[in-house]
């Protein structure tokens, strides 16, 4: 974690991201070549989602598609937005979606420790996810202090 924050803030690679992620075309005019950045950030992400997927299916015993294995996404992008990162794209840091992480992981096992059905998760981190949406929506200063 601490090397990923290190290349998205202290790099020209991280730089140039947030650069495409916030505009694509100033980020062209900015004179960034931006179908050679973004393969590169295609090859990284598949990377580390191979590598997820393999240490799933090392926890799990099975490659099966089961309750506990599906909606993974939901759980992945409320975990960001929650941690500051915009949906429209340029903002949002690593420690940021650490905290997005903990706050998600806690409320998973909170809900599974109370015995709830699987479901309640879902619509928990649902309802978490539209009020941070909203929250970044209509009040993009709280989060991003803009």
């Amino acid at each position: 974690m601490v090397i990923f924050a290190f290349i998205l803030s202290c790099t020209r690679f991280g730089q140039h991201t947030y650069a495409i992620g916030g505009k694509v075309d100033a980020a062209i005019r900015a004179g960034i070549n931006v179908p050679l950045h973004l393969i590169k950030i295609y090859i990284i992400s598949s990377f580390f989602a191979a590598v997820a997927g393999v240490l799933l299916v090392f926890k799990l015993n099975m490659g099966v598609h089961t309750q506990y294995t599906s909606s993974y996404e939901l759980f992945a992008i409320a975990a960001v937005v929650i941690g500051g990162a915009s949906l429209t794209g340029g903002q949002g840091t690593i420690w940021g979606t650490l905290i997005g992480v903990l706050l998600i992981g806690t409320l998973n096992n909170g809900l599974m420790m109370m015995g709830l059905p699987i479901f309640y998760r879902y619509i928990a981190t649902g309802c978490i996810l539209i009020f941070a949406i909203l929250i970044d929506q209509f009040f993009p200063e709280l989060v991003h202090g803009e």
